[in-house]
């Protein structure tokens, strides 16, 4: 299998309403300005808020884990890179045949060959949005897919792929065994990017500091080859598509080079093309020539480092929904405060209010009324997400010094101390959901049904386990008196103690947390507490057990034992079958979580043939092992101009389409 954080995509505190992304309410408290509302934004433009201290800061659509994110993916990247198939319109979280680039797969020869018609659209620049394109991407993938957080090993694409053919508009992949068709269309074929012929370049002469990931700036280029090369033979791929430093190369099974080589090809030129380097190589995303070839319905006009960008139409798109807008601008915020100021001045078409800002939810995915006289220009919005939210657990007790998550039983006293229900009720106001696995529950679904919480709010239940497993908690933090029951690694006068890393800019997740951690005092755990912008948490929660892989340790090095940034929106997976998160050695499972039992559950599930149930037993296995924290997940509130129309509603799969909105 394959993958995130992608890992797969990670969602900070989001929702998506209208068709466009909103800051999740977050606080209990209003620290709004007071304006009058007046209609600011000009008719010909749009206006929207990015996430609190979420950046967009990579554009190259195949992304590593630190970048996986729905900032980058939703809300940045699929307005310009179309995936060959689109899902999600509206409420629906279906592939939409009119939006996707090809008709629906094909599946023949004993669901052993996959069939795709390309549409024949076009990029900006003319190029026929063909099955080279398509091949180009997976050529990739093959060539380099360690550098892509969906990845999963063993898993649909690339590994259970033998071949790949492209004949004009005829896309073919033969797979080496017999696939589920809703598995592998929704969490395989909906990855697939298409990429134009012009990014089909490599460099040619390696500068002398090649061998460091940012440090290569002014190579020679020529063609690469990589969307024509063999998909079946990975040395040709490795010199058209891939691209590996000469420090890593012997680690992936290649020859050793010197110290001033690197193996080349169109990832790496697109790469360094695209890696958030500095200020000045952000803000060139709106001027490379490479990044001006698009397939989508926007294009950029100016980006800048702090988190602003504007986009115009792509005048060339091939869909039917053309872009209304002259200009769509993401303003970037840094505070929920500074977001309801803009909102109360007119400034913003769409925006994230607090739960204090308006009455309660009347039932679950139904909207309350705006407490702000100052908004009576927008309408309230909220909606189901596909997403369930948790906090990493770190399963590498070397990188961290300490054993204590390896413990179920420590993973159960802590699960007991979040009061999910009084936490939504109470926090956020009925906008949101408890959360007790990773099958969400709201959008009503086919998959949930069954599944059986067995950690419901019981701090005393958690005291009884540690007691029962060696802990004295009669003192603070509680200390190890039996190390027979305390389990491995755990020695005698060890104390209950934990790091906990979680984003910034989000009362309301802070309020959270000092509620969480107080129930975790009173059971004895002295829970460390730090925050940092959303960006870094999202690299650290996402790279491997707490910091980046080196040469020397492909799987990193952590300082932290919790670790949370905000969710999982299943997608650009969006069948939630557990490969990407929870299966040993997969890309969005940095905690470096591994269970033999839960691999042979998720195998099952994606075979030929399996229906996803909770008669498989993979999705209520995770709930009651814990492998996360699980925690509420947010509906959110949100407002939408009463001037804009083509408003759709809320998407659960974050299917960001602004280019069906006017005025």
């Amino acid at each position: 299998m394959r993958k995130v954080n992608t890992f797969r995509r990670l969602v900070g505190t989001g929702l998506t309403v209208g068709a466009i992304a909103i800051s999740l309410a977050a606080s209990t408290v209003a620290t709004a300005a007071v304006a009058s509302h007046v209609d600011h934004v000009p008719k010909d433009q749009l206006v929207v808020p990015m996430g609190t201290n979420s950046h967009a800061n990579f554009i190259f659509p195949y992304a590593s884990g630190a970048y996986f994110t729905t900032t980058n993916m939703n809300a940045f990247q699929a307005y310009m890179y179309r995936p060959l198939y689109w899902v999600g319109k509206g409420a629906d979280i279906t592939i939409q045949a009119d939006l996707s680039l090809a008709a629906l797969p094909v599946y023949s020869n004993g669901n052993k060959t996959v069939t795709v018609n390309m549409k024949g659209w076009k990029f900006s620049n003319g190029e026929t949005i063909d099955a080279q394109s398509a091949k180009f991407f997976l050529n990739m993938y093959q060539a380099v897919s360690y550098r892509y957080a969906g990845y999963v090993p063993g898993f649909g694409i690339p590994d259970q792929v033998s071949q790949v053919t492209a004949s004009g508009n005829v896309l073919t992949l033969t797979t080496t065994v017999a696939v589920n068709p809703n598995w592998f269309n929704y969490n395989f074929m909906t990855e697939i990017t298409p990429f134009p012929r012009a990014w089909d370049i490599k460099y040619v002469t390696p500068n002398s500091k090649a061998a460091s990931d940012d440090a290569q700036t002014t190579p020679q280029t020529e063609a690469a080859g990589c969307g024509t090369a063999n998909f079946a033979v990975m040395s040709s791929l490795i010199n058209t598509c891939g691209y590996y430093p000469a420090s890593t190369a012997p680690a992936y099974g290649l020859p050793a080079l010197n110290s001033l080589s690197v193996y080349t090809g169109a990832y790496g030129y697109l790469y360094y093309n695209s890696r958030p380097a500095s200020a000045a190589a952000l803000a060139a995303y709106a001027t490379n020539p490479i990044w001006k070839v698009v397939s989508g319905p926007w294009k950029l006009k100016t980006f800048s480092a702090t988190g602003d960008i504007v986009y115009v139409p792509n005048t060339a798109y091939s869909g039917a929904q053309k872009a209304h807008f002259a200009t769509f601008t993401q303003v970037a915020e840094t505070s929920t405060a500074t977001e309801i100021a803009q909102l109360e001045a007119g400034q913003l078409d769409t925006g994230g209010v607090l739960p204090s800002d308006v009455t309660p939810s009347p039932k679950l995915g139904v909207a309350g009324k705006n407490l702000l006289k100052q908004l009576d220009g927008y309408t309230l919005r909220t909606g189901g997400t596909w997403a369930f939210y948790y906090a990493y657990y770190n399963f590498n007790s070397k990188s961290s010094g300490t054993a204590l998550p390896n413990q179920l039983y420590i993973r159960q006293a802590l699960q007991y101390g979040v009061d999910q229900v009084n936490l939504v009720k109470k926090l956020y106001n009925g906008y949101g959901v408890p959360g007790y696995g990773p099958i969400p529950t709201f959008p009503v679904n086919a998959f949930s049904g069954g599944l059986v919480n067995h950690y419901p709010f019981n701090p005393k239940a958690g005291i009884a386990l540690l007691q029962a497993h060696g802990w004295n908690t009669n003192v603070y933090p509680a200390a190890c008196v039996t190390p027979a029951k305390c389990g491995a690694g755990i020695a005698k006068g060890d104390l209950l103690k934990l790091t906990y890393k979680y984003g910034s800019g989000s009362p309301t997740q802070d309020a959270q947390m000092a509620i969480e951690t107080s129930a975790w005092t009173s059971m004895g755990f002295k829970i460390d507490l730090s925050t940092d912008i959303s960006t870094n948490i999202a690299n650290l929660c996402t790279s491997g057990a707490g910091s980046a892989p080196t040469s020397g340790n492909l799987q990193g090095n952590g300082d932290w034992q919790i670790c949370q940034y905000g969710g999982w929106l299943y997608a650009p997976d969006y069948y939630p079958s557990g490969e990407l998160l929870f299966y040993t050695g997969a890309l969005s499972n940095p905690g470096m979580y591994s269970d033999a039992k839960m691999d042979t559950l998720i195998d099952a599930t994606v075979s030929a043939g399996a229906k996803l149930n909770a008669a498989n037993g993979y999705a209520q296995y995770a709930m009651d092992q814990l492998p996360y924290l699980y925690q509420p997940t947010g509906t959110g509130c949100g407002e939408v101009s009463n001037t804009l129309k083509g408003v759709l509603p809320p998407s659960p799969t974050d299917s960001s389409l602004p280019e069906f909105l006017s005025k």
